[in-house]
């Protein structure tokens, strides 16, 4: 699978104006530690939602962990940061591994690039020194390769410095905000910094080019933000880094490979601590050109894709040896299936009117999809838990329903059209969650959603919808 996903800015420097309390609460949304309040997803939070949202706030941001707005907290989220959250859906905020696979990555590994535009901050040659030695704390401990091409050449990364809006549908906000944004691989990995702040070689008076700069490639070669804060990927800004720390180096190296130039580490401060979730990855290989009817993670750790009669289980970089399979070898049944879910260790495959459970590998029962989900029709074209509110949609035709775990039932006022996710076509083929992303699919094209916009995602280089059978599967005309 090749994932994709929208834009990345990035850090600032340390010092920071407390926020009110008031304000605190549009912070976790924006970041991703509480549900965004719109008409998908509800209304406002509970105070043991909120301090729940809290204590994800204060364990990303190495904070004291006590679920109350207290100085220490609200002094933090003064600080100057990456403007893209930190945990995008439910499987990043419960992920086993410190660090954070984005999902997307290059198929190759030697990767070129080339300056659009130059910073007057410093010269072009202590531009292109910063930037140079900014890649090379990626490629010296990586199965990676980095070479500058000339502008007028095609190239992997672009490198852009400007101000204010500059063609991408994000521009920068001026001095002391947000400093950078990258795109990841299946986006382009373009990164680009703001040409307002003062960009300059070392710590003192500016923002260290170099720090900020490898910060966005790590972005570029398919890293989310860690909740390591001693880490390079992690959020907020950290100008006594001087290299790549173990939890970055884990990362990419579980996407590329080692390599064989001696690693610059910074030893880990403390010891990590354990969360809950896989992290899936990038690609599989396969015969196929069609996407899959649906995909889920397993109780087991294992995620699955289903087409036809025919099922895949993944692996980091691909499907395993021996797939694919028929669903009745592991399964025991017989045809194809609808749509596939996994909800609290349970995985539920929909055939027709009937669903099929399984734990652990095992079947539990097979029962009818009205005893199960209510109002939800027969044959299916699509089921996903929404990272948004952690509800489960079904959808068949141009209508779609909401089905809310917490009352057993379908919500009221549903179905609703399917035209209240903008953007998508009036039919869908299938749908499915890749690590905390929504993915639709229809007539052989994808759409990403944008789950904080309750709109499909923008993204003026490469926009959707796009070939699933390029994106996913990797197959290249």
């Amino acid at each position: 699978f090749l994932l994709v996903s929208t834009v990345l800015t990035v850090i600032a420097a340390t010092t920071s104006t407390p926020v009110s309390q008031s304000q605190a609460v549009s912070y976790l949304r924006k970041f991703g530690h509480a549900p965004e309040s719109n008409h998908m997803s509800g209304s406002l939070l509970s105070l043991e939602s909120l301090s729940e949202s809290i204590r994800s706030f204060q364990r990303f941001a190495g904070l004291t962990i006590t679920g109350e707005l207290d100085a220490e907290t609200l002094n933090a989220m003064g600080k100057k940061r990456c403007g893209n959250p930190d945990i995008a859906g439910t499987d990043n905020a419960k992920r086993k591994k410190r660090y954070a696979l984005q999902g997307s990555k290059w198929d190759h590994k030697h990767l070129t690039y080339k300056f659009v535009s130059y910073t007057p901050d410093l010269t072009r040659t202590e531009t292109e020194a910063e930037i140079r030695a900014a890649f090379q704390l990626w490629e010296d401990n990586s199965g990676l390769r980095f070479s500058k091409v000339d502008n007028r050449q095609k190239a992997d990364i672009e490198i852009k410095f400007a101000a204010g809006a500059h063609g991408d549908g994000d521009p920068f906000d001026g001095k002391g905000q947000t400093l950078a944004h990258a795109y990841f691989p299946s986006s382009g990995g373009d990164a680009h910094f703001d040409e307002a702040e003062t960009w300059v070689l070392g710590k003192v008076n500016g923002v260290n080019l170099r720090l900020v700069a490898a910060h966005e490639f790590g972005h570029s070669l398919g890293l989310s933000h860690s909740d390591v804060t001693a880490a390079l990927m992690a959020p907020i800004y950290n100008p006594k880094l001087t290299g790549l720390h173990r939890d970055d180096i884990q990362a990419i190296q579980r996407i590329y490979g080692k390599s064989m130039v001696k690693p610059d580490i910074i030893p880990p401060r403390t010891r990590p601590k354990v969360t809950t979730t896989t992290t899936t990855t990038t690609r599989r290989t396969t015969t196929t050109k069609s996407p899959p009817v649906g995909a889920c993670n397993g109780s087991n750790g294992s995620t699955y894709a289903f087409l036809g009669e025919l099922f895949w289980r993944l692996n980091d970089n691909g499907a395993d040896k021996g797939f694919p399979a028929s669903i009745y070898s592991a399964w025991g049944i017989r045809g194809s299936v609808d749509a596939a879910l996994t909800y609290k260790g349970v995985t539920n495959l929909f055939q027709g009117h009937r669903v099929h459970s399984f734990r652990n590998g095992r079947k539990q029962n097979t029962a009818h999809i009205s005893t199960l989900y209510g109002s939800v029709p027969s044959f299916i074209d699509a089921v996903f838990e929404w990272s948004g509110n952690g509800k489960i949609y079904f959808i068949k035709g141009d209508k779609y329903w909401r089905y809310n775990p917490n009352i057993k039932a379908i919500d009221a006022g549903y179905p609703k059209p399917l035209t209240v996710w903008r953007g998508l076509p009036g039919h869908i083929d299938s749908a499915l969650q890749w690590n905390g992303k929504t993915y639709f699919f229809e007539n052989g094209l994808y759409y990403r959603f944008d789950d904080n916009r309750i709109q499909v995602a923008n993204s003026t280089k490469y926009p959707y919808p796009r070939r699933a059978d390029e994106w996913w599967l990797g197959c290249k005309d």
